[in-house]
């Protein structure tokens, strides 16, 4: 843990560039739902020097742009589901298009965990410039009060900023690993899918190689 510590800390510490690479890295791990707040808080607290407006928006930034990966892999992976799964996808469209704007501002600005909606809204197709504008706008507010509050406690402790950090980011950090821990054995919602589409595709290919072919025998 202590080598993850350092490195983010070291990416923070380039300054902007460093902190988008350390966000945009920790986002892009799925399931994890780190929180940006104290990312961008944390930020703050290391380098006073910089724009806690730019420091909000650069961790939404990252935020986003990993998030929108994650949905488009989502999208592609329908080529593998049957005829039926994408039907039913299909008729969930009208909802996720009436509620996902709504539901992805709430994620994006709470600490619900928004990869099970992302997975929802890639497999349903939704629009991408609406999955950006309401996901961004909500994670934007969340990281802009993160990045104030960080800058606000940098003022009263100037004496030992990077103490601060270091103590909030060492506890993301073991948040990160306690909840990889807890959930190792919890199956991932997207990879359930196309195991069972997979399977099923399988067997339909077996059964009908079987009645086609009045031959074949089991041994």
């Amino acid at each position: 843990m202590q080598d993850l510590l350092q490195f983010v800390t070291d990416l923070i510490l380039q300054g902007y560039l460093g902190l988008f690479l350390a966000c945009f890295l920790i986002n892009m791990i799925p399931f994890l739902s780190p929180s940006n707040m104290v990312l961008a808080g944390v930020a703050s607290l290391l380098l006073p020097w910089m724009n806690w407006v730019l420091v909000g928006i650069t961790v939404a930034v990252a935020a986003t742009l990993a998030k929108l990966i994650h949905y488009f892999v989502v999208r592609g992976s329908r080529i593998v589901l049957s005829e039926e799964r994408l039907a039913a996808l299909e008729s969930e469209r009208e909802r996720v298009n009436k509620w996902g704007a709504l539901a992805l501002f709430i994620a994006a600005a709470s600490p619900v965990p928004d990869d099970p909606l992302i997975v929802y809204v890639g497999l349903t197709r939704y629009s991408v410039s609406k999955f950006l504008f309401f996901y961004f706008t909500g994670k934007v507010l969340v990281t802009l009060a993160g990045a104030l509050i960080g800058y606000t406690v940098g003022g009263y402790f100037e004496s030992m900023p990077i103490v601060v950090a270091s103590i909030a980011l060492t506890a993301l950090i073991t948040g990160y690993l306690f909840k990889r821990k807890t959930e190792k054995d919890e199956s991932d919602l997207l990879q359930d899918i196309l195991e069972e589409e997979i399977r099923h595709s399988h067997d339909d290919g077996e059964a009908r190689n079987s009645a086609s072919d009045p031959h074949r025998r089991e041994w």
